[in-house]
């Protein structure tokens, strides 16, 4: 069985499909129109990989934080698509599998953004520790001056990553259990 991840929390659309090494991810800057675009880009990877969806056995949807409507969006998209093909769900925080590509094991800890509306981020701090991920801080609102602050605890920033769709799927194993949207 092949799991999907997704997730359009951000302008961003971060599709894949994966089955232990193999798989392909996409990520595409689509603004607001994830709606527009996600269903034709899953049937352009489901060619590609040469799977069906009734081969779907597992999806990992990011949870956000990010646009509301983003948010919905994959949720309701990946819940459709769980039900239809009797999948599991599993939900990781977008700020986290953005970073996850980032984190060393063992290494400086990072702090993910993602430009919220007036003037607002949402962040959160992690690091990788014995292989998994540890949150230092967890998802927020972040004002300017807090952001700064960050940088100054010797944490280095990720302003505005794709969440990772092959980050998506390496943390399956922490995931939530279901999903829980994260709106801040």
């Amino acid at each position: 069985m092949w799991t999907l991840t997704l997730d359009t929390a951000t302008p961003y659309l971060s599709l894949g499909l994966f089955r232990g090494e193999e798989g392909v991810g996409r990520v595409v800057r689509l603004g607001r129109k994830h709606e527009e675009a996600l269903f034709g880009l899953l049937d352009e990877l489901l060619r590609e990989v040469g799977v069906e969806r009734e081969e779907i056995g597992t999806l990992v949807l990011g949870e956000g934080p990010g646009s509301y409507t983003g948010l919905r969006i994959a949720l309701a998209a990946g819940m459709g698509i769980a039900l239809a093909h009797g999948a599991k769900v599993f939900g990781v925080s977008s700020l986290l599998a953005a970073c996850w590509p980032f984190l060393e094991e063992g290494g400086p800890p990072l702090t993910a953004l993602f430009t919220a509306i007036n003037g607002l981020h949402y962040g959160a701090t992690y690091a990788r520790r014995e292989g998994k991920p540890l949150v230092l801080e967890p998802p927020r609102k972040l004002k300017a001056q807090e952001v700064s602050r960050a940088q100054l605890q010797g944490s280095h920033l990720l302003l505005d990553v794709p969440p990772d769709p092959r980050a998506l799927y390496e943390l399956l194993p922490f995931a939530r259990d279901g999903v829980e949207p994260l709106y801040l």
